[in-house]
């Protein structure tokens, strides 16, 4: 046993075998592009772009000092430095960055850092939009700014108070999309009170924008700023009871009855009575049917409709089995669904489908389909057969940073889309024989959601050049144009005045385009009867016909049958519905705008391009952020101590660099502990290196008190052993995709081992200390080993409260040391995880760790596993069934794991639902080999433990924890235990 005390792991960092190397796995942060930087120095900001999007870059630079203006005299608050953004040409590149940790899904249009006040965002399909959003951002800056004067962070205050704030001041009211959720909860009764806001059932941009604009409204603009700088207690709602001087109950209250104003719609009304409200004079209107996709066979997102030409089949995008967002093919009359076309729930190929900005298209037979997506970093045009749902062909858009909403030309040889370049929108046609595309459109205005008219000549689209001036950065309303496709001239349609108009769809015959408009604020279908230029309502949707966003589309039109679909907002989710329209009915005008012209100055103008100022952008490294540094004492039979710790993480403004450094310091110089690794990220190679000290507590013995002859005196021995471990190890890894990569590590590392004995001599009178020594010795020769790894690691899996539900995960390693022991680690560990009954999920593992060699049974060498636990359960370290160092001192495992995971609240429901607190049920089986070498007897002994269970995983602060009643099923087994772990699911 001594001999295991004082020889605990040679290998402390790169060498922890077998499970630590088994347990690495998780999705990869690709960087497919190598980005250049520059800064853009203006007034306030230092604006860090790449070449490819400087023109853009630079009128986002005049709009942020616009932005620099306005909020700064709203919120009385001025920067005593420029502040950063970092921006990003597209969502797809912006998935790239360093300055945020992990992965960035869809949803995420921007991001504010606490700790550097880093504004970081890519630029949306619109210079108008990014606008909003490069707005949203900068009030976050300041919000910190202003934080920070006060001292306060901005974690200190909730969401619905920081994200409603910006949201309110970056658009300046209620938008339409924050309407639509107003009057949908107003239809349910289901307004929240401001005590009920931390509650993520309501979402806290929409809730809190709409509280602040009716604050705003009561109280004066300044109650915003007042809000900012308050110091009264009881949270943000303590602050705003002191900025207005009423209860939170008379606030909920008044803000209720603001909403409730401004919805026309009443509490307790179903859809239909909803709508009958509405004061629709045209009989023609149509009130929406039954939704064909919704709550009930569908998620609460259902969107991007794509009816077939003949109206009969449907395409969209759900996340109806609510890990994922896939795409679905479904019959129009019954809404059953006859495929999942793309299932993206372990399957990495495709790495976004852009269902926020996007949806697909049919081919004129109805035979194939077009889905714009991001595949290896490359925006792609993928065609699909919806007969079988294989994928026929993919066709790559260079020159294009993101591809959206795909039309097929009627000859079916031609594929119309918008994309985004450089950080702007513009039209593009694909030629499906060459393979080539070719720009329709290419300047700073935005071109979106392009729709083929019948005869292939024109393609009908939604821009905002006839209602915007670049020159002031005045962005107005979407409106309808054409464009020829030969030609490439341009021309206004007519479209609903004061109103946004996006999402035109040719009817069969091409003399009417339906679309939507959000006129009076509520966005429904309306018809544009081309050679007349009338426009009349189509459908009365008391919430709204949209998408996620405002531009988001909503709507599509049989090219052959006059049935269309829409997405309608209600119950707290979208829905799809599917209904005919009357091509021929008469029209009833609606106020339309057919003028041409450009908005107005706006009061406030941007900052002038001439005054910014570019230099290279130098990666030098600054304080990123301090880690809390401690102070503990304590003391025992082994002795008294105290030790201090701070750890300090540095890095360059755009996160590509990072260096981490902890130090502790104690009594004494083995207390010292210091660690420094360095990370470079830049490129699609990531590597790094670390090096340092680590000294460990390995045991420690302690004699019983052992009399002198005389018996004066009684004497104790204490022996404590440590190691000192010094390492200098790197690392380097190459992502093939998000869910496969490589990593080769190698290090040289020294362990020293030493025994400290203390010798105490007490009075056995009065039990006083008489004297004290204390000697320290070297425990075991000083080991060193030359440390080299190569891994494949591949991970597809998808979590879901507290362990993998669908997917696959796989990592084969090898790994040679050399020196004092020589030895190599071989791990083969492979995960997969399917659902064949929703939410019932059955996960299997297999790993096989082993060590080869002539060190391979070397004692001192760390075990493969810490503890049982984690391989077969059931063998704990306590109980009638504790395991003994003879398993863990085996130096070859195979374990085999079968397991039946299910959300315990959504049994009943058949629903991926884990409750407030999340649970996760359990039935388990483990088996496990063990190959014990006997260093004695030059041989080697096999051991098979099995066990069987069932028990639950809960998530609280975090931390998932699992309990388990076992059965052991080996021979020497006694009967049922209890299991516990704190660790997600294999």
């Amino acid at each position: 046993m001594l001999r295991r005390i004082i020889g605990l792991a040679v290998c402390v960092c790169v060498c922890v075998a077998g499970t630590a190397r088994a347990q690495s796995f998780g999705r990869n942060k690709v960087h497919y592009d190598a980005l250049d930087f520059r800064v853009l120095e203006t007034p306030h900001f230092n604006v860090h772009y790449y070449p490819a999007e400087h023109d853009a870059a630079v009128q986002a630079g005049r709009l942020a000092e616009r932005w620099y203006a306005r909020l700064s005299a709203a919120l009385h608050d001025e920067f005593t430095e420029r502040q950063p953004i970092v921006l990003y040409a597209s969502h797809a590149q912006f998935a790239q960055t360093n300055v945020v940790a992990g992965l960035l899904g869809e949803g995420v249009g921007g991001v504010t850092d606490q700790e550097r006040g880093r504004v970081v965002l890519p630029f949306a399909p619109g210079l108008g939009e990014t606008d909003h959003v490069l707005g949203h951002e900068i009030v976050h800056a300041f919000q910190r700014d202003i934080l920070k004067k006060n001292n306060r962070a901005m974690n200190s205050l909730p969401l619905w108070f920081i994200e409603g704030m910006a949201e309110y001041l970056s658009i300046g009211g209620i938008d339409t999309n924050t309407s639509m959720w107003l009057r949908d909860a107003v239809a349910q009764d289901d307004l929240p009170r401001i005590a009920d806001l931390d509650n993520p059932n309501y979402f806290p941009y929409r809730y809190g924008q709409s509280l602040w604009a009716y604050l705003a409204h009561t109280f004066g603009e300044d109650v915003v700023s007042k809000a900012m700088v308050s110091r009264a207690k009881g949270g943000a709602s303590g602050r705003l009871a002191a900025v207005t001087g009423k209860s939170v109950y008379s606030l909920t209250e008044g803000w209720h009855a603001f909403i409730r104003e401004r919805s026309h719609v009443e509490p307790h009304a179903d859809d239909d009575k909803a709508d009958e409200k509405r004061d629709v004079k045209d009989p023609a209107v149509k009130k929406p049917p039954k939704p064909i996709v919704s709550l009930a066979n569908g998620g609460r997102l259902n969107v991007g409709p794509a009816l077939s030409p003949d109206g009969r089949s449907l395409v969209f995008l759900s996340e109806r089995d609510q890990y994922s967002i896939d795409v679905y093919v479904a019959n129009t009359t019954t809404g059953a669904i006859s495929r999942k076309l793309v299932a993206t729930a372990g399957d990495p190929h495709f790495e976004s489908l852009q269902f926020i900005e996007s949806a697909g298209g049919w081919d004129p037979s109805g035979k194939r389909f077009a889905l714009a997506a991001l595949a290896g970093g490359l925006p792609v045009l993928s065609i699909f057969n919806v007969a079988n749902g294989s994928l026929e062909r993919e066709y790559p858009i260079h020159g294009t940073d993101q591809a959206f909403g795909p039309t097929w030309s009627p000859d079916g040889k031609r594929i119309a889309f918008s994309a985004m370049a450089g950080g702007l929108s513009d039209l593009y046609v694909l030629d499906l024989e060459k393979g080539s595309v070719q720009a329709l459109t290419r300047d700073a205005f935005a071109d979106l959601q392009p729709a083929w008219s019948p005869d292939g000549r024109t393609l009908a689209f939604a821009t905002d050049r006839f209602s915007s001036s670049l020159e002031t950065l005045r962005f107005g309303q979407f409106r309808l144009a054409q464009i020829d496709v030969q030609t490439a001239v341009i021309t206004p349609l007519p479209s609903v005045s004061n109103a946004k108009n996006i999402d035109p769809h040719w009817s069969r015959d091409g003399a009417n385009l339906f679309f939507i408009a959000d006129a009076d604020n509520i966005s429904n279908v309306y018809r544009l009867n081309v050679a007349s230029g009338e426009v009349r309502q189509v459908t009365s949707v008391a919430t709204g016909v949209s998408g996620v966003t405002g531009l988001s589309p909503a709507l599509s039109v049989a090219a052959r049958s006059d049935r269309m679909a829409y997405t309608v907002y209600r119950h707290g989710g979208y829905e799809i519905h599917v209904s005919d329209v009357d091509a021929s009915a008469p029209p009833a005008v609606t106020d339309i705008d057919t003028v041409t012209t450009h908005a107005s100055p706006t009061v406030l103008m941007p900052a002038p391009a001439a005054s910014f100022s570019e230099r290279p952008y130098r990666a030098g490294l600054r304080l990123d952020r301090l880690v809390q540094p401690y102070l503990s004492a304590g003391g025992g039979s082994t002795g008294s101590f105290i030790r201090g710790g701070v750890g300090l993480s540095f890095a360059d403004m755009l996160g590509n660099r990072q260096l981490d450094l902890a130090v502790q310091a104690g009594k004494q110089v083995d207390d010292f502990i210091a660690q420094a690794t360095y990370l470079n990220m830049r490129s699609r190679w990531n590597w790094g290196v670390t090096g340092g000290q680590v000294p460990w507590l390995s045991g420690g013995l302690s004699s019983p008190l052992t009399p002198s002859g005389d018996g004066d005196t009684l004497t104790r021995k204490n022996d404590i052993y440590r190691q000192l471990h010094r390492e200098v190890a790197g690392v380097a890894i190459y992502p093939f995709s998000g869910a496969k990569r490589v990593e080769f590590s190698a290090g040289v590392q020294s362990i020293a081992f030493d025994r400290e004995s203390t010798t105490t001599v007490f009075s056995a009178t009065t039990g006083q200390t008489v004297s004290s020594t204390t000697n320290t010795s070297p425990a075991a020769p000083t080991a060193t080993l030359v440390d080299t790894g190569a891994a494949l690691v591949y991970d597809t899996s998808v979590f879901g409260a507290a362990s993998p539900i669908l997917g696959q995960r796989y990592r084969f390693s090898i790994a040679p040391s050399f020196g004092s022991v020589s030895y190599t680690t071989v791990t083969a560990d492979y995960r997969r995880y399917i659902m064949p009954l929703r939410p019932f999920t059955i996960a299997m593992r297999v790993m096989n760790v082993g060590r080869y060699g002539s060190g391979a049974g070397d004692p001192r060498l760390m075990p493969l596993a810490w503890t049982l636990r984690d391989i077969v359960r059931g063998y704990g370290d306590t109980g009638p069934n504790a395991e003994s160092t003879t398993y863990l001192s085996a130096d070859r495992l195979l374990v085999g794991n079968v397991e039946l995971r299910f959300p315990i609240p959504g049994v009943l429901s058949k629903r991926m639902h884990w409750g407030a607190l999340p649970m996760e049920g359990l039935v388990f089986s483990d088996a496990g080999r063990f190959w014990i070498p006997d260093v004695l007897n030059s041989r080697t002994n096999t051991a098979f433990l099995h066990s069987a269970g069932a028990g639950v995983r809960l998530v609280a602060a975090g931390v998932v924890f699992e309990f388990d009643a076992v059965k052991p099923l080996d021979q020497l087994a006694q009967g049922w235990t209890f299991s516990f772990n704190f660790r997600p699911g294999f």
